[in-house]
């Protein structure tokens, strides 16, 4: 007997352009929070005097939560490239409020002056929010909508 031709296996979608775009703009979220992590690391182990001990403690605190956002944007990177869900929406999210509007509100109320050390992390912040956008157009919804 001779067994039936097996059937030409379906062609995979191709990844739009837009999620591509999302992805590669999401990657500074996840530097940004890694460095921020590592800095506030280093201030906190750098610390003196009496409090020396309390001021490890929240710094590894915070290295934490950083470092749980970077493994969340990474992570949500790799959902998003294989066509699951937006998992992107959290560590963009929480970068957009940190990064760029809660700095941006204090700049207009007058609370903090401008300094240039500023403007990168708002940079991210405005990517992540690009990143974002991108993730709400239509071949990015119909791409995280699609199962492999």
């Amino acid at each position: 007997m001779s067994e039936p031709a097996a059937a030409p296996a379906a062609a995979a979608p191709r990844r739009p352009a837009v999620v591509v775009a999302a992805v590669l703009l999401a990657l500074p979220t996840a530097v940004l929070w890694l460095v921020a992590g590592v800095a506030i690391l280093r201030v906190g182990f750098g610390a003196e005097g009496l409090a020396a001990f309390l001021m490890w403690i929240i710094a590894a605190g915070i290295f934490g939560i950083c470092l749980l956002l970077v493994l969340m944007t990474l992570g949500g990177m790799r959902v998003v490239w294989t066509g699951g869900p937006n998992m992107l929406q959290l560590p963009a999210g929480a970068t957009i409020g940190l990064v760029l509007v809660i700095p941006g509100v204090l700049l207009l109320l007058g609370r903090i002056d401008y300094n240039g050390t500023m403007v990168a992390p708002m940079i991210v912040g405005g990517l992540a929010g690009l990143a974002l956008i991108l993730l709400e157009t239509p071949p990015a919804r119909r791409w995280v909508g699609h199962r492999p």
